[in-house]
């Protein structure tokens, strides 16, 4: 079961009677990419900012009394997640005079990857109640002047529903935040909910996962319901008649068709989704996937390492770079070159990708 609340934030305070700048709390912070959205002179005792050209949402500072409170929405972006703690800390430091603690707690110790994973799943639990009721999820601190705000259409156009996975619906309310593709209102709308009512969280169910591994190497898996299959399936079909759909969704459906979830599987058909959704601006995902396919083989098909290299020189992703660093190492296509193939593997080392690191590890022990 939810229950409804107005306020959709993490927050903490700390009492203190020192008067607030913000350029005395950036310079013991350190970091040269935050940026005051909201001054005091546009709200009195109030300060906004945000990580410049990386966050869709506002961290806000507020004198309240003798307490400044410290808040950040609570479908922040995971990186905003994990800064928390840190600004937590210098505030503290700088208003107290003394590290953040909270029964006995530092701030790091209260706000780890545990609380990461709860505080998100709690609130995907809360906007399902939302979407389950018809009632717009309103973004509480974005960045922009008006109202984003999530609901079952939008959701349901990156085939997402109230039944998806938490990690599904957050993933795809990041990316539409994260490229502005959230409906907004030039005046947020009242909505006269109950804070007092409680409705069953719409449940996910899994018809099928995949596994996927993040570029330190931790496993994760993306679990999809039957509710997903059929709205890209639906999506699909709307493709084919001429409907604008965006690449990550298209690869979605190359995904289910790949792995067999929910439809039989024909890796041919996952092939036309991949190269579809490449050509309608998926650089992360579909070219990987596209390249893994061709650099195996699959069913009655041999492999084909030139067309495995050339889905991933298209990609993004470090992955695909440290399997571009391997086709020079191996020779896939042309002679083998060593020096290209470093350069490949220590760019995907660059962003910590661990394949690449164990690579250029067993280079630096030879």
């Amino acid at each position: 079961m939810g229950n409804f609340r107005k306020v959709m934030l993490q927050q903490i305070s700390i009492s203190s009677s020192v008067s607030f700048v913000f350029s005395e709390y950036l310079s013991i912070l350190g970091m040269d990419d935050l940026e005051l959205v909201i001054s005091p002179d546009e709200i009195p005792d109030a300060w906004g900012f945000c990580r410049k050209g990386r966050s869709k949402t506002m961290f806000a500072i507020e004198r309240v009394g003798g307490e400044y409170v410290l808040s950040m929405d609570c479908l922040a972006s995971y990186d905003d997640y994990r800064l928390f703690p840190y600004l937590a800390d210098c505030l503290s430091c700088y208003l107290a005079g003394c590290p953040y603690e909270r029964d006995g707690k530092s701030a790091f110790a209260i706000f780890d990857e545990e609380w990461i994973e709860e505080s998100i799943g709690e609130e995907i639990a809360y906007v399902k109640c939302m979407l389950a009721l018809g009632v717009k999820y309103y973004i509480e601190l974005p960045v922009s002047e008006s109202f984003p705000y999530l609901n079952t259409e939008v959701l349901r156009r990156f085939g997402v529903s109230c039944h998806s996975s938490t990690p599904r619906i957050y993933g795809y309310t990041q990316y539409l935040m994260s490229h502005d593709l959230l409906p907004c209102d030039p005046e947020r709308e009242e909505q006269d909910i109950d804070e007092d009512l409680y409705v069953d969280v719409p449940q996910h169910e899994s018809i099928g996962t995949v596994r996927s591994w993040q570029t330190d190497g931790a496993e994760t898996t993306e679990s999809y319901s039957a509710d997903d299959v059929a709205i890209l399936l639906e999506l699909a079909e709307g493709h084919k008649r001429g409907d604008k759909i965006e690449g990550v969704v298209l690869n979605d459906i190359g995904t289910i068709f790949e792995n067999g979830i929910g439809v039989e599987r024909d890796v041919d058909e996952a092939v036309f989704w991949y190269r579809q959704a490449i050509r309608h601006g998926d650089t992360l995902y579909a070219p990987t996937s596209l390249g893994d396919i061709y650099r195996r083989g699959y069913d009655n098909h041999a492999p084909d390492l030139s067309l495995a290299l050339e889905a991933y020189r298209v990609s993004t992703d470090p992955y695909a770079w440290y399997r571009i660093g391997q086709s020079y190492e191996e020779g896939w296509i042309d002679a083998p070159n060593i020096d290209k193939a470093m350069f490949y593997y220590r760019r995907a080392a660059d962003v910590g990708h661990h394949l690449a690191l164990r690579r250029l590890e067993c280079e630096d022990d030879e």
